[in-house]
């Protein structure tokens, strides 16, 4: 405790790994109460002597700087800053960017100090949103593009508004793994792990784009649901069926290798249809295009071979959302459903919101 002096309250016992360099900061806040922000604060203070510092975001450490020193700081929106101090930012959810100056204790650091304005953080920005953009594989648009790349999520934005430069907007991640025996214990009576986060930098740079990044868990995980929900409700939500992509991935290979022929109807996404098989495409696939239900409606050859319960109706209802049966390839959005195996005489299918009616629909004629 003494060697870590001003901060003896960075303090673990014999239980806690402190050797290994970074352990702490990956999994512990290590200034939960900012005591570093004083320290940083001079840091800054000594290295530009003669300016006025624009610091987020605002600290009650500077309340006990000197006077003359409290006047070359102002506290500026993150937007506007040319310093961000930060505290309880693991540097993992963050995508490899330059860290200006850091505390560290036992490895970890407690506390940093970025740059945003600066050209090598720009610079990282702008290399970070290529390399993820170039290299990351597409899992869903949305207010975000959703990407995965080298083990952790990102959130990928080419005209970041301001609402996405305030660290205030709660993200919510939650992740549903493949085995549920591989979640924490505390999360397995809700079926997913909460990995909810703030992002406490806005990460945008010159040109208007920003980019979070979320690490991932290592275990193999099948669907994942991130978005913002704010008082005033939902914003933004994208649901991501990783347990599907391969298998809608390969439907993909077989319509461009034409083993699904020519489309059997076409609106707003492209029908296929092979044996027991129906496939929805859309290329290239824009935020919002898969949000609404999927109506699915099978008018069978003799009606009295339906369910009791839906002959009044006349069709079988297979209605579904695309995260049940579907998945981004690329930009591309693949679906596909099973269709019951007694002759079918039409389909009826498309997109509806409820209470609103039917975005888009099509009817055909499907005699198998």
């Amino acid at each position: 405790m003494a060697s870590l002096h001003p901060y003896e309250h960075v303090y673990f016992n014999a239980l806690v790994d402190t050797k290994t360099p970074g352990a702490l900061g990956e999994r512990y806040a290590m200034d939960y109460y900012r005591l570093a922000h004083r320290q940083m604060l001079e840091y800054l203070l000594a290295r530009y002597p003669d300016d006025t510092l624009r610091v987020w975001p605002k600290s009650r450490s500077a309340s006990i700087l000197p006077q003359k020193d409290r006047n070359r700081i102002t506290f500026s929106p993150s937007r506007e800053a040319d310093f961000y101090v930060r505290e309880r930012v693991n540097l993992r959810h963050l995508p490899d960017l330059p860290v200006f100056h850091g505390i560290q204790a036992y490895g970890s650091h407690i506390a940093y100090i970025f740059a945003p304005n600066s050209d090598a953080y720009r610079r990282a920005h702008r290399d970070a949103h290529r390399d993820v953009a170039s290299n990351g594989t597409l899992l869903a648009r949305s207010d975000f593009d959703i990407y995965a790349h080298n083990g952790a999520l990102h959130y990928l934005n080419a005209n970041c508004a301001p609402l996405w430069r305030n660290d205030t907007v709660p993200v919510f991640l939650h992740i549903t793994p493949a085995d549920p025996a591989d979640l924490p214990i505390d999360s397995r009576e809700q079926g997913f792990e909460n990995r909810d986060f703030h992002p406490y930098t806005h990460l945008a740079f010159s040109d208007g784009k920003c980019i979070y990044k979320q690490a991932l868990p290592e275990y193999p995980i099948a669907r994942i649901s991130t978005g913002v929900y704010m008082k005033s409700g939902l914003m933004w939500r994208a649901d991501i069926n990783l347990a599907a992509r391969a298998a809608m991935q390969a439907v993909y290979d077989d319509i461009a290798a034409g083993d699904y022929g020519a489309p059997i109807a076409q609106s707003d996404f492209d029908l296929y249809l092979s044996g027991n098989s129906l496939a929805y495409l859309k290329e290239p696939c824009a935020a919002g295009d898969t949000d609404a239900r999927f109506f699915l409606h099978i008018f069978p050859a003799d009606p009295d071979g339906l369910p009791a319960a839906r002959r009044e109706f006349g069709f079988a209802n297979l209605d579904f959302h695309f995260t049940d049966h579907g998945a981004y390839a690329g930009d591309i959005c693949v679906a596909t459903r099973d269709l019951p195996d007694y002759p079918i005489e039409r389909i009826r299918t498309g997109q509806f919101v409820s209470g609103e009616g039917a975005i888009w629909r099509v009817e055909f004629a499907a005699e198998r």
